[in-house]
C-alpha cells in the first residue's frame, strides 16, 4: 500500500508525551539504529493500545518487558491478605514501569491502566540480538535506572510526612512537577486516580483526602471540579507541605 505523504499526520493528544521526552527515548534510538528491522520489531513494541482497567502484568509473573507509558495514566499496585488493593505509584506520560524487575526476573507488584492509554513495550529477553550495541543499551539502561531510583526516594517522602495535609500537598505538587518535566501543563491536573487510590498511597482515610482537599480550595490554594484541580498557590502549597520548591 502506498502511502500519501501529504496525509496530515495523527495529532498528539493532550497527554501524549513526545518520544524525545520519554525515559526509554535513549535506548529506543539504539534499537531504531539497527539495520535489521525484523530484529526491531522483535525487541519494541511502540504505542500499544490499552482500555482502562487493563493489566500490564501480574505480581509475580517472570519478568519479560518493561513499559513506557506513552499516554494516559496507570497504577502499580499489590493485594493485601483481604483482598483490598494498597496502590504503590502511579505513572505517568514518559515514565517506564516494570523495570525494577530487571533484577528478580520476576514482578513485584501488578499494573493496570487507570483510563485508556498507550505504552511502549521493551523485550528485555532478546537484548542480546542488538549486536554491538548491546553495550549501548545496557550503558542506556543503567542511566534510565539510576533517574528512577531518584525518583522513587523523592516520592518516597510522601510516606515520611506526619500530618495529612502535608501528603496531600505534596502529593499534588509531585504530579505538578513530573507532568511539567514531560512539557504538560503543570497547574491543570487531571485527576485519572479516584480519591480512594490517592488515600491508598498516601496511607490516610478517603475522607481525608476529600476534606483536605475542600480545604485547600476555601484557603485559595487550588480549585477543585471533579477529577480537574487547578493549582492556584504553589508557594501555599508548598508551606503546607514544608518544602522548598522542586524538592518532591
Amino acid at each position: 500500500m502506498t502511502t500519501n505523504r501529504n496525509t496530515p499526520s495523527k495529532p498528539r493528544s493532550c497527554n501524549e508525551v513526545a518520544c524525545s521526552n520519554c525515559d526509554f527515548s535513549e535506548i529506543q534510538d539504539v534499537i531504531l539504529g539497527v539495520d535489521d528491522l525484523s530484529i526491531v520489531s522483535k525487541l519494541l513494541k511502540r504505542c500499544q493500545q490499552m482500555q482502562k482497567g487493563e493489566g500490564l502484568f501480574r505480581v509475580s509473573q517472570p519478568f519479560y518487558a518493561a513499559y513506557a507509558v506513552k499516554s494516559g495514566t496507570f497504577m502499580s499496585y499489590r493485594l493485601l491478605d483481604d483482598g483490598e488493593e494498597q496502590v504503590l505509584a502511579f505513572h505517568l506520560p514518559g515514565e517506564l514501569i516494570g523495570l525494577d524487575a530487571i533484577k528478580e526476573k520476576q514482578y513485584a507488584y501488578s499494573a493496570r491502566a487507570l483510563e485508556p492509554g498507550a505504552v511502549c513495550e521493551l523485550y528485555f529477553n532478546d537484548l542480546a540480538m542488538l549486536g554491538e550495541g548491546y553495550a549501548d543499551a545496557q550503558d542506556s539502561l543503567i542511566r534510565v535506572m539510576g533517574g528512577q531510583i531518584n525518583r522513587a526516594q523523592r516520592q518516597s517522602l510522601l510516606a515520611a510526612r506526619q500530618a495529612a495535609d502535608e501528603r496531600i500537598a505534596a502529593f499534588l505538587l509531585n504530579l505538578s512537577d513530573r507532568l511539567g518535566r514531560r512539557d504538560f501543563c503543570s497547574t491543570n491536573l487531571r485527576l485519572a486516580m479516584s480519591r480512594q487510590q490517592i488515600a491508598s498511597y498516601l496511607g490516610v482515610a478517603v475522607e481525608t483526602v476529600s476534606r483536605g482537599l475542600k480545604r485547600f480550595q476555601t484557603l485559595g490554594l487550588l480549585k477543585v471540579s471533579g477529577k480537574q484541580i487547578e493549582l492556584l498557590d504553589r508557594a501555599g502549597l508548598e508551606n503546607i507541605a514544608r518544602i522548598y520548591p522542586a524538592t518532591v
